[in-house]
Order: structure tokens, then C-alpha cells, then sequence
């Protein structure tokens, strides 16, 4: 998946089922091996970061695509954080 891209983290123990307590909405940074490096809303505030500096490493088979806020926001997000890293 490309930066940008909205995703669900639905995590082993919630069984594929998107409505789980557990299941975490952000979208990815970047892409490695069998992992992407991932930012995350805060739980029940979708549009705000859970980090300030620091993208998750996330197994890409517990990822889904999931539209969770505007996609414009998600690149607003995305351009101050590398913005950010070239200062």
C-alpha cells in the first residue's frame, strides 16, 4: 500500500472482524518486508494522531484499506509530517 492510503489494523486476536474494540484506523507512512510503518488516530477521535513523532511497524497481513476521515486530511497529515522530517 501507498502513503496515504487509509487502513484498519485488525490485530490476530479480533478474527478479521473490523467492529472488534481493538481494531485501530490510521494510514501508512511507508512499506518494508511483510510490514508497513503506520500513523494512528487516537481511539474515538479519528483525524488526530495517537503519536507526535513516530510511525508504527504494522505486520501488512493484519492491514486492511479503510476510509476512516476525508482523504484531504489524511494528505494534510501526511505533508506535515515530511515537511517536518526535511527541517
Amino acid at each position: 500500500m501507498k502513503p496515504g492510503t487509509q487502513i484498519a489494523y485488525i490485530p490476530a486476536h479480533a478474527n478479521g472482524d473490523p467492529r472488534h474494540s481493538d481494531v485501530e484506523f490510521g494510514f501508512v507512512m511507508s512499506e518494508g518486508r511483510g510490514i508497513h510503518f503506520c500513523r494512528y488516530w487516537k481511539r474515538g477521535e479519528p483525524g488526530m494522531l495517537r503519536t507526535a513523532a513516530n510511525s508504527e511497524a504494522t505486520p501488512t497481513e493484519y492491514l486492511v484499506p479503510h476510509y476512516s476521515v476525508p482523504q484531504d486530511q489524511v494528505d494534510g497529515c501526511l505533508s506535515n509530517i515530511i515537511r517536518s522530517l526535511e527541517e
